[in-house]
């Protein structure tokens, strides 16, 4: 995975090298890091490791968010938005400006394409076929005896979705848009037409 040629590269690279020749052991207060990410491809190898102060570890992946375009560019920006949302009392806190600027560069690159495709394949992957029979087991016994069916099966609540439904066909631009959908549906071909 080729890094951008730009000086967040040469500080990185710094950063790291200078730490590797103090010698640090881990131990508590220190953190340890993946030169190389291992969404990248990095491994668990004593290499590809280097033991840093919670705020150096920070830095590193400020650096490494700044490093890289496309889809390894979203997946530094999820690693440093993972690793601000860590409970350490050793972690130092984000100012202000920088976590409206990292919170700005996470929903920006959830947003690029090529990390959407990546994420979707993730996702795919994730869905076996053992997991989806689960989850829908699951999902069934709830609306069987849970608390789904209590709920959802209240007086309160059918008067609820009633008062809402007649609030929503009040509407001109609801009622356009349920036409449109039906009239889809009842082309040639739609949804509808062939039940």
């Amino acid at each position: 995975m080729n890094t951008l040629p730009n000086k967040y590269t040469k500080y990185y690279n710094q950063l790291v090298e200078s730490r590797k020749l103090l010698n640090r052991t881990f131990q508590t207060g220190f953190e340890k890091h993946h030169i190389i990410p291992k969404s990248l491809g990095g491994n668990d190898t004593k290499a590809n490791l280097v033991v840093f102060t919670p705020r150096e570890h920070c830095l590193a992946h400020l650096l490494l968010a700044k490093m890289y375009s496309g889809t390894p560019k979203a997946k530094m920006i999820m690693a440093l938005n993972a690793l601000m949302k860590l409970r350490n009392n050793n972690r130092n806190t984000l100012t202000t400006k920088e976590y409206e600027r990292l919170r700005q560069a996470h929903y920006k690159a959830i947003m690029d394409p090529d990390f959407r495709a990546y994420r979707s394949e993730l996702t795919k992957k994730q869905w076996t076929p053992e997991r989806r029979a689960q989850v829908a087991e699951k999902t069934r016994q709830q609306w069987a005896t849970g608390p789904k069916r209590e709920s959802f099966g209240s007086e309160e609540y059918k008067l609820k979705k009633s008062k809402q439904m007649k609030e929503r066909w009040k509407d001109p631009a609801y009622i356009e848009e349920q036409s449109n959908k039906a009239k889809t549906q009842w082309a040639d071909g739609g949804s509808l037409r062939n039940r």
